[in-house]
């Protein structure tokens, strides 16, 4: 780094002083310079004329051509080697414009040690500052090798100087998820095991800092992994054992629905309201748990998307007690590359969110077809709409626009967070369009990397089935064989 703010400032230097030259030779005192010059000769010159003799004028021109030369030899020794200092400057006095020259070479000169000298410090400085990083810090090359890195990730991640510089990282931290992260350089973060400690976890973000130069920063989140693990736990334990006892209460105040006091029957019916809204939470919270929970490599299938469209459709009739109109469309007969449950878990909830807060006899449009950069799911209504400010919340848990809104649809607050969760493990995104009192369209932007067309799907198909009766077959026969 150092070396090359050097080579940097050389070049500086040498430009500055060709530019000092040229602004020297245009100025008043080079003109001077050149007057002089030019009337001595034409002097020298009528008298040659005058006498008949040119001796006088070969002369001063061979007297001037050696001075000449001679002020430019000096110049050169003084500003060819390793810059200029003040003895130089002393021991080789120049005469005329090359002295005005030399002493603007000799300013220039002292500016750039000054500000070399500054660099050096302010390197100096940064370099502290970044071995004074507690976690660790890597530098990376555009091939991905080992540039720079500080003493925290020689401790954390086990790097030697100088064996591992110029070696590629993925050599060295050998995680198949991190190597394909860092050859897709995606800005979102990546946890890893540290090779020093496989109980301590690190957070990786990606810098680029330019074309050649990446910058690598590794935080140490162990404990912050383990208390969400345990407020996960904390949740889906306490939502498995609330299920249950609730399950028991809505079925006795179902059967106290048919209690032929007036007053028992709607006491009822609200307590039962009440208590299935509290079960829809219960599940939402044991779905949002179990999509935390899953590692990120999950077994995925291959998803007719057009046949799950088809069931959604069955269950929206079924739940459309406003006499919607519900338009299902698919434009596509590409399958899916995901989570067969997790998929339907999340088009589901959005298809649910259209129906709870779209007036009665409102239109709902359900979509899926494949755009230029994208195979795209939607939902589109024309109910109540969204104001601008609350859609970038809408994922969070338990937000909710308003209060009332909420309690009169029976929501749990959850829906739009299991989908964010869903379409996050998916390498998907949610975008969100609305309308104050003009209604809202979800989409699910999948990326075309995970499409795969329906002959290909088929054939995935039946090699999963061949292989699963092959499984059978043989499990069958080492049965057989151990009966025998």
């Amino acid at each position: 780094m150092v070396a090359s703010i050097q080579g940097g400032n050389d070049k500086t230097a040498s430009y500055a002083i060709l530019m000092t030259m040229a602004r020297f030779l245009s100025s008043k005192a080079s003109k001077i310079h050149l007057t002089l010059t030019a009337v001595l000769l034409l002097a020298t010159s009528l008298l040659g004329l005058l006498t008949a003799s040119w001796w006088p004028v070969l002369l001063l021109l061979t007297g001037m051509l050696i001075w000449q030369n001679w002020q430019l030899l000096k110049l050169e020794q003084l500003i060819s080697h390793h810059g200029i200092n003040e003895d130089q400057h002393r021991s080789l006095q120049l005469r005329g414009i090359y002295r005005k020259i030399q002493q603007r070479l000799l300013l220039l000169e002292m500016q750039r040690r000054r500000q070399r000298k500054l660099l050096k410090s302010t390197v100096r400085e940064l370099r502290f500052i970044t071995e004074s990083f507690p976690e660790p810090a890597i530098m990376l090359d555009d091939r991905g090798h080992l540039i720079w890195f500080n003493p925290a990730a020689a401790r954390q991640l086990r790097l030697r100087k100088p064996d591992d510089h110029g070696q590629p990282l993925i050599n060295i931290l050998r995680y198949p998820a991190f190597t394909d992260w860092l050859a897709e350089g995606l800005s979102r973060p990546i946890d890893i095991n540290s090779p020093a400690d496989s109980n301590i976890k690190l957070n990786v973000r990606l810098f680029m800092l330019n074309q050649r130069r990446r910058l690598l920063l590794f935080r140490d989140v162990t404990e912050l992994r383990n208390v969400e693990q345990v407020r996960r736990d904390f949740v889906a334990n306490v939502s498995h054992e609330l299920r249950t006892p609730l399950t028991v209460l809505i079925g006795y105040l179902e059967t106290m629905l048919d209690e032929t006091d007036p007053g028992i029957r709607m006491l009822s019916e609200r307590m039962r309201e009440q208590t299935a809204a509290m079960r829809n939470l219960i599940d939402d919270l044991i779905e949002i748990s179990r999509l935390q929970s899953q590692p990120a490599d999950h077994q995925q299938d291959v998803v007719d998307v057009c046949g799950l469209l088809a069931a959604l459709e069955k269950q929206a009739a079924s739940l459309n007690d406003k006499q919607h109109q519900l338009h299902f469309r698919c434009d596509s007969p590409h399958h899916l590359l995901a989570s067969a449950k997790d998929l339907e878990s999340a088009f589901a909830n959005l298809i649910i969110n259209a129906i709870r807060y779209t007036p009665a006899k409102g239109h709902i449009q359900v979509s899926w077809e494949i755009h230029e950069s994208a195979a795209v799911f939607s939902v589109s209504d024309d109910g109540i709409g969204i104001p601008k400010e609350d859609i970038p919340r809408l994922t969070e848990r338990f937000y909710r626009v308003t209060k009332d809104r909420s309690r009169a649809s029976g929501g749990s607050g959850l829906g739009l967070a299991i989908v964010k969760h869903v379409l996050n493990a998916h390498d998907a995104r949610l975008e969100i369009n609305s309308e104050l009192n003009r209604g809202s369209t979800f989409s699910c932007l999948f990326p075309l990397t995970r499409l795969v067309a329906a002959a290909d799907a088929k054939r995935l198909h039946d090699n999963s089935k061949i292989a699963g009766e092959s499984a059978g077959n043989a499990a069958l026969l080492n049965n057989s064989t151990g009966d025998l």
